[in-house]
């Protein structure tokens, strides 16, 4: 089971297998990385440890202007477990770490804290102050703390390295096949469920509204969705994001109804995993053709899900 630390004070582990980087979205080119890590950890018998940081560097550094996040530091936490990693060490990004130079980075995180024996980092990662330190810096640190150092090759599709960007913006285009396809998963979006207007009760549709807790979360386009959520067992999930013109809303929210569910949720974390997007929002001109297409809408989620026949098994693809 993965134990989750902060790196405040130096931890004995047996010969830690470490790499270090933002992982946002844990995406195919991520996933790479860490399994060589997990790898060469389980071959020597050593510990394999994730280091990241909370929050997001661009969150701090940028503020509003910032890209959105793919993943909470929560949905990260599940994505690491379900890889099998040992370690996650979260160290919070603030300006002291920000002004760090790589040197200073590594001597007091990998050496001194965690006493790395080997480092895998991503082919165009870059740390320290303002990103200086890449591949060829830590190659040369390793050489001076006595740490090896590894970089896997880039993982590309349609000829393009896998990236955080390209996934951002297929989310914001509604793209969930490029989304899945970039990820290797589906997409992740926990959040607390919150009392809502109860409008999808009165249609005999019940929904769960959620609040997204962690700043910046990144929501698809407006639209509906099919995913899965996970309680104490797998429901089909349709999801509503947007304003929903029907009823003149002025705000974007995120309504959830979970098939064969009546359980009470409120303030809880609803797990969910975004597959499909079904089709846009729209505006309907009553109350029988909002319900209509919300039956309609049901099916195309159990249709499009049944693709995956294996939704109901773990996290990972």
């Amino acid at each position: 089971m993965m134990r989750t630390i902060t790196l405040e004070e130096p931890i004995a582990l047996a010969h830690p297998v470490v790499t270090v980087g933002t992982f946002d979205g844990i995406h195919i080119g991520h996933v790479s990385v860490i399994k060589a890590m997990i790898d060469m950890a389980r071959a020597c018998g050593g510990t394999s440890v994730v280091v990241t940081f909370d929050p997001h560097p661009r969150q701090f550094i940028d503020g509003a202007d910032a890209p959105g996040v793919l993943t909470s530091l929560e949905e990260k936490q599940h994505c690491l477990a379900a890889l099998g990693v040992d370690i996650l060490a979260v160290v919070e990004f603030d300006d002291a770490l920000r002004q760090m130079s790589p040197e200073a980075f590594v001597k007091c995180y990998l050496v001194d804290k965690l006493s790395a024996r080997s480092v895998i980092i991503g082919y165009d990662h870059g740390f320290g102050r303002g990103r200086q330190g890449g591949f060829e810096t830590m190659k040369r640190l390793g050489k001076q703390f006595g740490f090896s150092v590894f970089s896997p090759p880039a993982v590309c599709i349609a000829e393009k390295p896998v990236s955080s960007t390209r996934i951002r913006n297929a989310l914001l285009e509604g793209d969930m096949d490029a989304v899945v396809q970039l990820l290797g998963h589906p997409y992740p979006l926990w959040g607390r469920v919150v009392e809502g207007e109860r409008r999808g009760r009165a249609l005999g549709f019940p929904t769960a509204n959620l609040l997204f807790e962690t700043q910046g979360k990144l929501l698809p386009s407006p639209g509906v969705y099919a995913g899965v959520a996970r309680l104490d067992q797998i429901h089909i999930a349709v999801v509503n994001y947007g304003k929903r013109p029907t009823f003149g809303g002025q705000s974007a929210l995120c309504e959830v109804h979970l098939l064969n569910f009546s359980q009470d949720l409120y303030g809880k974390i609803l797990p969910l995993e975004i597959w499909y997007r079904i089709r846009g929002e729209r505006e309907f001109g009553s109350k029988e053709a909002l319900i209509e297409q919300i039956q309609a809408d049901i099916q195309s989620a159990k249709d499009m899900l049944s693709r995956r026949h294996t939704y109901g098994g773990k996290f990972w693809l």
